[in-house]
């Protein structure tokens, strides 16, 4: 007998994605102000956000048109400038925590990082696609 693969939609797995992330982000700077403080908790709040929040900008704006009456140059199109966006944004906020902000630059960096694999683990094991 055949087991039955449930799938999830592009739409599910891009906010079970972020969802996963955003917890991830907030346990870790739970641990970061149980072993180092408030300081080093607010940095890598700041840390995962700034992964976070370019990631939640790339989504909605690769998922935001329907793939019904899209043509391949308009899905490029769309992926294109989601990447162009959540880069810029990226950049953008890195540089207002690192030069407008005081934090601590080991749990910035250890919460985006740990984010960043988060999406890396999550997207090629969801649905198994990969």
């Amino acid at each position: 007998m055949k087991q039955k693969k449930w799938l999830l939609s592009d739409r599910q797995t891009a906010l079970v994605i972020l969802f996963c992330q955003l917890l991830l982000v907030v346990a870790v700077a739970t641990l970061f102000f149980y072993q180092q403080g408030d300081v080093a908790a607010r940095s890598a709040l700041i840390g995962g956000g700034i992964y976070w929040v370019p990631q939640c900008l790339f989504s909605v704006r690769v998922l935001m048109h329907s793939t019904d009456n899209a043509t391949p140059r308009s899905v490029v199109a769309d992926f294109y400038s989601g990447a162009g966006i959540k880069f810029g944004s990226t950049i953008l906020l890195f540089v207002i925590a690192l030069k407008y902000m005081e934090v601590l630059h080991a749990p910035l960096y250890t919460a985006y990082a740990l984010a960043l694999l988060m999406q890396w683990i999550l997207s090629f094991t969801l649905n198994n696609r990969y």
